[in-house]
């Protein structure tokens, strides 16, 4: 891993704790907004997004919109060798934490790749020159994403907004096809 990322993550990281309640969910309300009036949304059956921890913005309405427009929510699970897959979250699933601290699957149904309409990419940070993001080190969405065909939307509050990439950008990195920003134009 590259000191220059590594240090980039713990700077982010900084960033997202220290940022307003408040003002985060103002943030938060205004990407939810763009985001379920966007095509890409519009036009998707199966969503897949995380099971948010404290510091990003909180999937809970993502998912809770899903299920009253009637579509499909998928979250990732790890596996070995920084792979990934996508597993059905409905009332059946049931969740335990990863090694990573964040709430997985155990008894989801797999879905594939070629399935998922549209993937909200997760990150620390996001920069407008090229759509790159900042991810936690894993390499787990660069990985799922290099042969993924579907749409990719990543919601971006105030602190997580580059207009460069304030990071090295490496071949394996993938772009994100849509970044939501929370900034009022």
């Amino acid at each position: 891993m590259q000191p220059e990322k590594k240090k980039q993550r713990t700077v982010q990281l900084g960033r997202l704790q220290s940022l307003d309640k408040a003002k985060k969910k103002q943030e938060s309300a205004r990407l939810y907004n763009q985001l379920f009036s966007s095509s890409e949304w519009e036009n998707s059956s199966v969503i897949a997004t995380t099971m948010s921890g404290g510091i990003e913005v909180d999937t809970t309405p993502v998912i809770k919109q899903a299920t009253l427009e009637s579509k499909t929510i998928v979250i990732p699970k790890t596996l070995p060798n920084w792979q990934m897959e996508f597993q059905i979250l409905d009332f059946q699933t049931q969740l335990v934490k990863s090694k990573f601290d964040v709430l997985e699957p155990e008894n989801g149904i797999t879905v594939s790749k070629d399935s998922i309409d549209l993937i909200l990419v997760p990150g620390l940070g996001f920069a407008d020159a090229g759509n790159f993001r900042l991810g936690f080190g894993g390499g787990y969405y660069d990985r799922f994403l290099d042969d993924y065909s579907g749409k990719t939307i990543s919601l971006v509050l105030s602190v997580q907004h580059f207009e460069q990439p304030g990071w090295p950008v490496e071949s394996h990195d993938i772009p994100i096809q849509t970044l939501i920003k929370s900034e009022v134009n």
